[in-house]
């Protein structure tokens, strides 16, 4: 990713969840992946994709999330806590019981913009899709 490019989509996370503690910096090793640190602590990362047919730029961010069994918080607290903002909720998919999408509250509107997936029978990970038209 360029650095015009990184700021752009810090920008989006910045404003999408009300925090300016959010950063993106690159990594040493792969051009297309950078870390997201919010509050100077490393906390995911984002993959930048790009589709050569459709000439389309999307990002996957991803952070990993490990609560540990005596850990009372829930994986809702867990993300109002990280990304200091208390309108994040969570909701259930239904008959799918191994994720939860997330959402924005909006005041009357709840805004989509993610999904908690497990990984195995400890560990989750909550995934975020920026398009390019979202920038």
């Amino acid at each position: 990713m360029q650095n015009d490019e990184i700021l752009i989509v810090q920008n989006y996370l910045r404003e999408t969840f009300s925090n300016d503690e959010i950063q993106i910096r690159k990594s040493d090793s792969d051009t297309n992946l950078c870390n997201i640190f919010i509050n100077n602590i490393s906390v995911g990362n984002i993959f930048r994709d790009e589709d050569p047919d459709d000439d389309e730029i999307s990002y996957s961010l991803n952070i990993p999330i490990s609560l540990s069994s005596d850990n009372e918080m829930t994986h809702n607290q867990y993300l109002i806590k990280l990304f200091n903002n208390n309108n994040i909720i969570l909701s259930g998919r239904g008959s799918i019981g191994d994720s939860q999408e997330v959402y924005l509250n909006q005041g009357d509107e709840k805004e989509y913009i993610g999904i908690i997936y497990k990984d195995d029978s400890a560990s989750y990970t909550f995934t975020m899709s920026i398009l390019d038209f979202d920038l």
